[in-house]
């Protein structure tokens, strides 16, 4: 089968199959050789358990699908529909020719949310994957993980990181490929001095572990239950190597490639597609053809406006949009304008809130229980006390037994706004809450990086990163005037990136108690800190309720809990597996 023109331009996908084993695949998956594949043909729990899977895998999606799913019988059992290409490409003409014929009856954009779709975006940049996760509404995203997978293997002898042809064109090809060579490599080197010197701050020996059958909590050192033992061994391991990644991730480049899986309904992914097709990065517009073509495959009709001509001058509408803002800034903006100095103790600041918050709270409790309009109903909250609104939040909120139980929707009628300024690494995961709104400037060097006590505390770890740093700074500021765009997949995950962001109390609630966790990363968790205490110093009545949020310094072994967690699951499967 022919490429399309635009394969050659991706980058190559790192898995490679044999004649039979492409022929395997051929019903499940949209290509077997190129490096954004779309599912196909496949159970929705078989496609939740493949992505939940491939987040935390090196593996593409195929080989993991190859390897670990297709030869299951509680699998591949129901796969047997699709005996052969041909039963599979009619049934789904038939379905497209009638998507279209609805489409063309009601042309209600909405229709398009009634179908969707599983595509793998891999070896795609950390600058793309954040481009496609900037879409909230109607997708669902699962990202490699740079906790539980290194990024420290190499693919025909290169590092694993984003090639972009201008850079590579430009005089600083050279200069480009060895700094981004040297901070893989330093990541490479690195890794086991960060475990050992884990290990050696806090020795396995002196550690306590709760038995998973019997509850007992005792040190490592005196575990005479061989099998437990084993699991907490074993769940030590772990919680050392994803505390290691954690910490030594701010050395990755943004032109680090990752993998991204993607579900969506129609409607969705034809918008994710529509803003690629219209980005400024020359990769982020090349994933949206690729993305466009391979979806064509399983639901061309949702998709097709992408880049018909209604989609191309929505595509030159974004495009101007974007070209005005910039205009705009630098006509109104002093952007000579030094820099504030960065205060660790600030990294959140309370921007904007609504000063009638508890008023508007308390009226959207009681509008929905009564009959009354809703001017009536906040006239009367007025003539409240301090004391009574109060009094009806806390019965509101009443007895949350942990973090699920959510307030109701009462709290989306209180907003704030946090201006964050952060580490891209941290960006990253606090990028993923979507009920938010968010806005977030260009990666850049120039609000300068953050660093760990666990960074400093090694002498050779600490050198080799303010050295990297250091060179990243030289090195986009060299590239920045003249390719601004570019630039940015130099930049490590240590620099600092500013974020904007509005949500709801309701969500407030979900972000603080989530990722305040002990098991969270000591970045967010201190970021995520100061957005609960920036609230409760202006409306502590409206975030007394918020009884989950963990307040404790950031825990040493912060991941190990988490891990004996997993240790108890595999125990007890173990026991069941024996009975």
């Amino acid at each position: 089968m022919s490429q399309p023109e635009f394969a050659t331009q991706l980058t190559p996908s790192s898995e490679t199959f044999s004649a039979k084993e492409s022929a395997r695949l051929a019903p499940y998956f949209s290509n077997a050789d190129r490096s954004v594949v779309a599912l196909m043909n496949l159970p929705e729990v078989v496609k939740g358990a493949l992505f939940s899977r491939y987040s935390r895998s090196a593996k593409g999606v195929r080989r993991l699908f190859l390897d670990e799913f297709l030869d299951r019988a509680e699998i591949i059992e129901p796969l047997n529909v699709f005996e052969t290409q041909d039963s599979t490409d009619t049934a789904r003409a038939q379905a497209e020719a009638f998507y279209a014929r609805v489409l063309s009856d009601y042309g209600d954009d909405s229709v398009g949310e009634l179908g969707g779709a599983h595509i793998a975006f891999q070896e795609v940049s950390q600058i793309a994957a954040k481009t496609i996760e900037d879409h909230r509404l109607g997708l669902s995203f699962l990202e490699k993980s740079s906790r539980y997978v290194p990024f420290d293997d190499k693919v025909n002898g290169q590092y694993r990181y984003y090639r972009d042809q201008t850079l590579g064109a430009s005089p600083y090809a050279a200069q480009v490929t060895q700094h981004l060579d040297g901070l893989f490599d330093a990541y490479t080197a690195l890794l086991p001095r960060m475990m050992q010197y884990l290990e050696e701050t806090h020795p396995i020996a002196d550690i306590e572990f709760e038995n998973a059958l019997t509850g007992a909590v005792e040190k490592f050192a005196r575990i005479d239950d061989a099998e437990f033992q084993r699991s907490a061994a074993f769940a030590y391991k772990q919680a050392v190597r994803a505390q290691a990644c954690d910490l030594l991730r701010c050395f990755l480049p943004l032109a680090t490639l990752t993998n991204v899986g993607v579900w969506g309904n129609g409607r969705a992914l034809e918008y994710l597609l529509l803003h690629l097709l219209a980005d400024p990065f020359a990769e982020n517009r090349l994933l949206g053809r690729a993305g466009a073509h391979e979806l064509a495959n399983v639901i061309g009709p949702f998709i097709k406006r992408a880049d018909d001509d209604r989609g191309k001058l929505l595509q030159a509408y974004l495009q101007t949009r974007r070209a005005t803002q910039t205009k705009l800034a630098r006509a109104f903006l002093d952007q000579t304008a030094p820099p504030v100095a960065h205060n660790p103790s600030a990294k959140a600041l309370l921007a904007r809130y609504d000063a009638d918050a508890m008023d508007a709270v308390v009226g959207a409790i009681l509008f929905s229980a009564s009959a009354l309009p809703k001017q009536t109903v906040a006239a009367r909250v007025q003539t409240l006390s301090a004391a009574q609104k109060e009094e009806i939040v806390r019965a509101y909120v009443g007895e949350r037994q942990n973090r699920r139980h959510k307030p109701g929707r009462a709290f989306e009628h209180a907003r704030y706004e946090f201006d964050l300024l952060i580490n891209i690494g941290e960006f990253r995961d606090l990028q993923r809450h979507r009920v938010v709104t968010p806005d977030r400037q260009a990666y850049t060097t120039a609000h300068g990086y953050d660093t760990s006590a666990q960074i400093e505390a090694v002498p050779a770890i600490r050198d080799a990163y303010h050295a990297a740093m250091a060179r990243a700074d030289r090195l986009y500021r060299a590239l920045a005037s003249d390719l601004p765009n570019e630039a940015q997949y130099v930049v490590p995950f240590g620099y600092r990136v500013r974020y904007n962001i509005e949500l709801n109390l309701r969500e407030l609630y979900h972000w603080c108690e989530l990722r305040t966790t002990e098991q969270g990363h000591p970045d967010y968790r201190l970021t995520s800190q100061q957005m609960y205490y920036a609230v409760r110093a202006v409306q502590p009545a409206l975030v007394a309720g918020m009884t989950f949020v963990n307040l404790e310094p950031n825990p040493p072994m912060s991941r190990l809990r988490a891990e004996m967690r997993s240790a108890k699951k595999r125990m007890s499967a173990n026991l069941t597996a024996r009975a």
